[in-house]
C-alpha cells in the first residue's frame, strides 16, 4: 500500500531532475551584530494586525519562488500553513543553514503566522535526503504539532505550483496566490523576520545572503538591507568588473547590473560569473529532453516554434504558454542549445498579462 501511495503521488509531478544535496563546506552563520531591542508588548493576533506589521517591516516583494506573505493574507479560510524548506535552486543550502542556528526564530515565527491566519495544520516540507534538517526539526516539529512531509526534491520541488501539487494535490493557477487554495506558504527567510521582530521589536537591518564566485567555495555572508550589491560584493572581497551579476539562483535568476540593484529582504543568492562565451545552437533534434524534464508538461520546443506565429496564435497555445514557471530546465537539458527559456518567457510576455516577473539567466 505505502509503495502504491508513493506511486501515485509521484504522478502528480512529471518532469524535474534530481541533483542531491548542494556539495557545501560545514557552513558557518555570518558574524554579524544582531538588532538590539526588546519584545514587543503586543503581538499580531489577526490577518489584518499581520498584514500591518508586514508593511511596517517592509516584507512585501516577491519572485517566482516566494509569494510574499503579505498578498496571501486575502482568504478568511486557511486550512493549511505550509513552510516551504525545499532550496529554491539547486546550490542553495539557506534553508539548512537557518534551521541548524536560527531555529528558535524560524518557530516563533511560523507560530505567528499560523495563529494569526486560525490554520488548521502547520506542515514542513522538507528534502528526503537532507536527513540532518529533518533531525533539527524533528524536536520542534513534536512540541509545536507541526507536521514533517519528506519529499523527494526533484528540481524545481520548491516552485510554489510545484510543492503545492506533491504535497497537497493542488493545482495552483498561474498568477494565483496560494491563498486561493486555503493555503499559506511560507519561505524560511520571512520566519526568521518575523522571529527576530518577537525578539528584539525591530527588524534586523542585515540578512544572510549566499554568495557564488568562480572557481571558488561557495560561503554565507551578511549583507545590509537597501544596500547596492555592488558595494556588498566589494565588502566580500569581490569583483564584478567585467562579469554577470544573477541574483536568486543560476537556473531560474535574474540577471542584473550590481550597481543599480540592491539588497533586498528577497533576494537569497548572488552569483558572479564571466561572462560567457555564446554557444552556437542548431536545429531542435526533436529529441524530446525538454518535454521529458518540464515540471509543467509542457512542449518547450513546440513553444518555441510558435514564436514566429504569436499573431495567428490559437487560445490554446497562449494558455500553455502562461503555465510555464521559468525554471530554466528546458534550456539546460536541450543538446541544441536552444534559448528555450527565455524564449517561452518572452512569448508569455506578447501573449498576455498572465506571466511572472524574472529573466532567466
Amino acid at each position: 500500500m505505502l509503495n502504491g501511495k508513493l506511486s501515485l503521488r509521484s504522478r502528480h509531478v512529471p518532469g524535474g531532475l534530481f541533483f542531491g544535496p548542494p556539495a557545501w563546506d560545514a557552513p558557518v552563520w555570518p558574524a554579524h551584530d544582531n538588532a538590539n531591542g526588546s519584545p514587543p508588548t503586543e503581538l499580531p493576533t489577526t490577518s489584518a494586525s499581520l498584514r500591518e506589521l508586514l508593511l511596517r517591516l517592509k516584507l512585501t516583494s516577491q519572485d517566482l519562488w516566494t509569494p510574499a506573505l503579505l498578498h496571501q493574507l486575502t482568504s478568511p479560510a486557511i486550512q493549511d500553513v505550509v513552510l516551504n524548506l525545499i532550496a529554491p535552486q539547486p546550490e542553495s543550502i539557506l534553508p539548512r543553514v537557518l534551521s541548524e542556528f536560527e531555529l528558535p526564530r524560524l518557530v516563533a515565527g511560523l507560530n505567528l503566522v499560523r495563529r494569526c491566519v486560525s490554520a488548521v495544520r502547520t506542515r514542513l516540507a522538507i528534502p528526503r535526503e537532507e536527513g540532518e534538517l529533518r533531525y533539527q526539526w524533528r524536536k520542534a516539529a513534536k512540541a509545536n504539532g507541526f507536521t514533517i512531509h519528506s519529499l523527494i526534491n526533484r528540481y524545481p520541488l520548491g516552485h510554489p505550483s510545484i510543492l503545492l501539487r506533491s504535497l497537497l494535490g493542488l493545482k495552483l493557477q498561474p498568477g494565483a496566490s496560494p491563498a486561493d487554495l486555503g493555503v499559506v506558504l511560507l519561505d524560511p527567510m520571512t520566519c526568521w523576520l518575523l522571529g527576530c521582530w518577537i525578539e528584539f521589536g525591530t527588524q534586523p537591518q542585515w540578512r544572510p545572503v549566499e554568495l557564488f564566485t568562480h572557481n571558488a567555495t561557495p560561503r554565507v555572508i551578511a549583507a545590509n538591507i537597501g544596500q547596492s550589491l555592488a558595494r556588498v560584493l566589494s565588502d566580500a572581497g569581490i569583483s564584478h568588473q567585467n562579469r554577470q551579476c544573477i541574483i536568486n539562483g543560476m537556473m531560474a535568476g535574474q540577471l542584473v547590473d550590481p550597481e543599480k540593484t540592491v539588497l533586498e529582504p528577497s533576494i537569497r543568492t548572488i552569483s558572479i560569473r564571466p561572462v560567457p562565451i555564446a554557444e552556437d545552437t542548431v536545429d531542435c533534434i526533436r529529441c524530446g529532453w525538454c518535454v521529458s524534464a518540464c515540471p509543467a508538461g509542457l512542449n518547450p520546443a513546440g513553444l518555441m516554434a510558435q514564436v514566429r506565429m504569436i499573431d495567428s496564435l490559437p487560445a490554446i497555445s497562449a494558455q500553455e504558454a502562461s503555465m510555464c514557471i521559468d525554471c530554466g530546465l528546458c534550456s539546460y537539458v536541450c543538446p541544441s542549445r536552444l534559448p528555450l527559456a527565455i524564449t517561452i518567457h518572452s512569448l508569455k510576455a506578447a501573449v498576455g498579462p498572465d506571466h511572472r516577473p524574472g529573466v532567466p539567466a
